[in-house]
């Protein structure tokens, strides 16, 4: 494309960035939409990174993702909060005002959502779902879980970040260490992996049998493969982030353009890309 002093900047913020796909997906909305903007990635490895996000509002963009693991600073960075955004305690979309400062939403539920259903998993009143890590993307799910009267367990490596995001969002949540995931995945009616251990090269403990039970990974590609796959091998329904990540991309891009894009068109592209990656 051909860049203009008018082309509007568009990003996605993180560590590690390089495997996000978000560049893809809004890159190819821009362009059926036939809009004067860009969409790149940025790697943020910062000890501020509320004040590197400000900092990318003065630079001229117009709008960010944020992804792991700054989304807390982005709610930090905002001027304006939404109230999604608000009650899950953490942000993963920016918005430029007219002021030149941001305002910080949460598309991560609308996404998450879609994922659930996607997954079968979306009729979850009084069932028993095991959550794995307590960031940035666990807290948008531990939101639309509750929302959806599920008897929640969460399963982290610091039990003091476990123990903070029950306190601030489930207080009616059990808190365990990853050691007793094994044990509480076989009592579960659906298992959730928000952890970052595929991005650090970790692995989770073993999976007990499955027996078609519903395994939504949150990430994607190479940093949900092995998960992926020693659920698929344990016997469960296993399901990547890939349509989380388009469903809160899709509501992201509504934010900045008002336009409604091709979700499906988006999805497909993805699922072709990470068959090549993986």
């Amino acid at each position: 494309m051909t860049l203009t002093p008018a082309t509007r900047l568009y990003g996605v913020v993180g560590d590690p960035i390089a495997h996000s796909l978000s560049p893809l997906i809004h890159n190819r909305w821009i362009a059926e939409a036939r809009l004067d903007a860009v969409y790149v990635a940025l790697h943020l490895k910062s000890a501020e990174p509320a004040s590197d996000l400000r900092a990318l509002a003065r630079a001229g963009f117009s709008g960010l993702n944020v992804t792991l693991p700054h989304k807390t600073a982005a709610l930090a960075a905002a001027r304006a909060v939404s109230p999604e955004a608000e009650g899950v305690g953490a942000a993963n979309t920016l918005v430029r005002d007219a002021d030149g400062e941001w305002s910080a939403h949460n598309t991560d539920i609308e996404g998450f959502s879609l994922a659930l259903a996607a997954a079968g998993a979306q009729n979850l009143s009084g069932k028993r779902v095991v959550l794995i890590g307590a960031g940035g993307a666990a807290r948008a799910a531990v939101v639309a879980l509750g929302a959806r009267g599920a008897n929640l367990a969460i399963v982290n490596r610091s039990n003091a970040n476990a123990l903070r995001l029950g306190a601030d969002l489930a207080p009616t949540a059990e808190i365990w260490g990853m050691d007793r995931l094994t044990q509480l995945a076989s009592e579960a009616d659906l298992v959730i992996n928000s952890a970052s251990l595929g991005h650090d090269g970790e692995r989770l403990p073993a999976l007990p049998a499955g027996r078609g039970r519903p395994f939504l990974d949150m990430s994607y590609g190479r940093p949900a493969r092995d998960a992926l796959a020693a659920a698929s091998a344990a016997g469960w329904s296993a399901h990547d982030g890939l349509r989380m990540l388009v469903g809160q991309a899709e509501a992201a891009f509504r934010l900045w353009f008002g336009v409604a894009p091709d979700a499906e068109g988006a999805l497909k592209a993805c699922r072709a890309i990470v068959a090549v990656r993986t």
